[in-house]
């Protein structure tokens, strides 16, 4: 005779567990829906049926439609920021601003979608005033953690910027977010390249104000 061998049982997720889970199923379809819909054409019941769950799921997790983007926002958009990051610690001096450009020409080129839903994000947040409050201060945060790099690190390789380095961070955001906002306007004329070759120019003005050994 063979002995029976019984089957492990499938470990039970705690409530906390399958909370985590509802919700990030939610935001993997959520972020579905809003590339191909657009946020205001998308609906919350669409979102849960494609999760798999109803729309009280969706409520038992999100305050609604609004936060669900919030939350796709603040990931995506740390993940640009850890790139800036890797790339300022990591690559010599001379190459630093061509390869941060590279990685939002790279943005660009791939993430059309994304992009078109950034910026009804920031329309959104800009009438919600608890979606902004939040968003305002993940942004500030992002920006002062980048600000510390480019100081410590234009410190480290003797580069004297034109203007204090909060101020040059902001504008090197606000160029990103002008030229973003460009291409959906006029994508012929602006083409993926143009953040990247304007971070050149830059880089090029602050090195030619770096005082020479």
């Amino acid at each position: 005779m063979h002995a029976v061998t019984s089957k492990p049982r499938p470990t039970r997720l705690t409530r906390q567990e399958r909370r985590r889970l509802t919700r990030e199923q939610l935001l993997v379809s959520a972020r579905e829906v809003f590339e191909e819909r657009g946020y205001a054409d998308s609906s919350l019941e669409e979102i849960a049926e494609r999760a798999g769950f109803t729309r009280k799921a969706v409520y038992s997790n999100f305050s609604g439609k609004a936060e669900l983007l919030l939350e796709i926002v603040e990931r995506r958009f740390q993940s640009h920021i850890d790139q800036v990051e890797a790339i300022i610690r990591e690559a010599p001096a001379a190459r630093t601003a061509l390869d941060v450009g590279s990685v939002f020409s790279a943005y660009f080129s791939r993430e059309r979608a994304w992009e078109q839903l950034f910026h009804e994000f920031c329309s959104v947040a800009s009438r919600d005033e608890a979606i902004g409050d939040r968003f305002r201060a993940r942004f500030r945060e992002a920006k002062d953690a980048i600000t510390r790099l480019v100081d410590q690190e234009t410190k480290r390789r003797g580069v004297e910027l034109p203007l204090p380095t909060d101020r040059f961070v902001d504008g090197i955001f606000a160029l990103f977010s002008g030229i973003s906002f460009e291409k959906l306007i006029d994508p012929e004329r602006t083409d993926d390249a143009l953040f990247g070759e304007m971070l050149g120019l830059i880089a090029a003005g602050a090195s030619a104000r770096t005082p020479r050994p």
